[in-house]
């Protein structure tokens, strides 16, 4: 693997003016000048700015592929997750002081800046009742697609058919969505909304709600299936699906992707009719893990502890792909997972009772000891076919080819925490960057 530096380009370039005759001048090559934070860096880079939020720090920066910041947007709480929209806005999931819910992505509000660091909205969504938590998908509409944590009583849980001994301090905190339209002077409506706690089975006690056959309803999601831990389904990313108007969705806990109608009203979503699926709120798809509802073994079991999933666009046989970060696939190695999923013409999905879900495995794989993180992380696919890969927990970012090759890795300088939760590339042509001038800045990440 080819690793350039500042000395062996500058040396190069020499080399290269000394080597010309006189009478046949080669004009020398710009010489490429790398931060230290760069250790590959290969000609075959997807030509983009890099867009992240280090969790040792408050500000988000815009770095080159060279690694030095271009931008920053200064704040004095740091995010979670941070997005460019096309307007050129910088939408960030901050992380609060304070929240009733202690597990881990826990956020709570959100802010809107203008690509100047203008604040032009900020919301806050946490009370003891529910909490924002995790990542955030961007509508065409404008509107904001949020996860939430959901606070319900051990009686409350009970009721559904939870097991009392998979109580963990008389709390359930099932996860919600909602979407989220802005409005004027730091409001906002929520318009619609989806909760894991309108579509469960269980068959523990026939005498409590939701009682059935749980092989037999894979569209319901199992409230018994994992327990000691409040936060029982834990869902990690979210992403919408614009073409087919369909929302997909990570759960760490059940080791699974769910994909979920979003042309439902919000009391459709409820229920288990209405939407372009007819099938109201209730999973169109589910991959991972056919334990979490009761078919198969551990050795069916093909996600583990994974984030980030992500729509990569139908193929020619009409079946629809996937992108995941796969942290803990292997003892000392995580994966990222391209999965191809069966889907029918119209954009449904075929989800059988009593069966495992095609497909048995991934499509495509990449792993490394480099990306190993047993938490955070992802993965995106890029324009000319490169996939941009965050190995979260070190702060490692890294971009292979499509032969699996890197061709470049950047490290968070920030020693202290260097964590990243995910990061995304905007290609140089990105509406939101558009005639933009994006200079050096003097200034350090830190």
């Amino acid at each position: 693997m080819k690793k350039i530096t500042r000395t062996l380009l500058l040396s190069f370039c020499i080399l290269s003016i000394f080597s010309c005759k006189d009478d046949d001048p080669v004009a020398a090559p710009i010489p490429v000048v790398l931060n230290d934070t760069v250790v590959v860096y290969e000609n075959d880079i997807f030509d983009a700015y890099t867009l992240f939020s280090p969790l040792g720090a408050t500000n988000t920066f815009l770095i080159n592929n060279e690694g030095f910041p271009v931008h920053q947007w200064e704040s004095d709480t740091s995010a979670l997750i941070s997005y460019l929209t096309d307007e050129g806005n910088l939408i960030r999931v901050l992380r609060q002081g304070s929240s009733e819910f202690t597990g881990g992505g826990a956020t709570g509000a959100i802010e809107i800046l203008n690509f100047e660091g203008e604040q032009l909205w900020f919301w806050e969504y946490n009370t003891p009742n529910y909490v924002l938590h995790h990542d955030i998908a961007l509508l065409p509409n404008g509107n904001i697609l949020a996860l939430v944590w959901e606070n319900k009583t051990s009686y409350e849980a009970i009721a559904k058919g939870r097991n009392p001994d998979l109580l963990f301090a008389g709390k359930v905190w099932p996860c919600k969505i909602i979407e989220i339209q802005p409005l004027a002077n730091n409001q906002a409506s929520i318009v619609w909304e989806w909760s894991v706690w309108d579509h469960l089975v269980q068959d523990f006690d026939a005498t409590k709600e939701n009682f059935g056959n749980v092989a037999a309803h894979p569209e319901l999601i199992n409230i018994n299936f994992s327990g000691g831990d409040a936060n029982f389904n834990h869902l990690n990313a979210i992403e919408y699906i614009e073409e087919l108007d369909q929302i997909v969705v990570s759960s760490r806990v059940f080791n699974e992707f769910w994909i979920i109608d979003h042309s439902t009203t919000t009391a459709e979503a409820a229920s288990n009719t209405g939407g372009n699926s007819n099938k109201g709120g209730d999973l169109l798809y589910r991959w991972g893990n056919p334990q979490a509802y009761d078919v198969g073994t551990a050795e069916t079991q093909r996600l583990f502890g994974q984030h980030d999933i992500t729509w990569i666009g139908n193929s020619q046989n009409q079946g629809g792909n996937f992108l995941v970060f796969n942290n803990n696939k292997f003892s000392d190695k995580s994966s990222v997972d391209e999965i191809l999923i069966p889907q029918l013409p119209n954009g449904t999905y075929s989800l059988a009772p009593n069966t495992a879900n095609l497909p048995e495995n991934s499509s495509w794989s990449y792993d490394s000891e480099l990306i190993f993180s047993s938490r955070l992380s992802g993965a995106q696919r890029l324009a000319n076919g490169n996939t941009l890969i965050t190995a979260g927990r070190d702060g490692i970012l890294v971009e292979i080819n499509d032969a699996g090759t890197v061709v470049w890795q950047y490290q968070n300088p920030i020693g202290t925490n260097p964590a990243i939760f995910k990061v995304d590339k905007y290609a140089k042509n990105h509406p939101a960057l558009e005639g933009r001038t994006l200079d050096v800045l003097p200034i350090e990440i830190e």
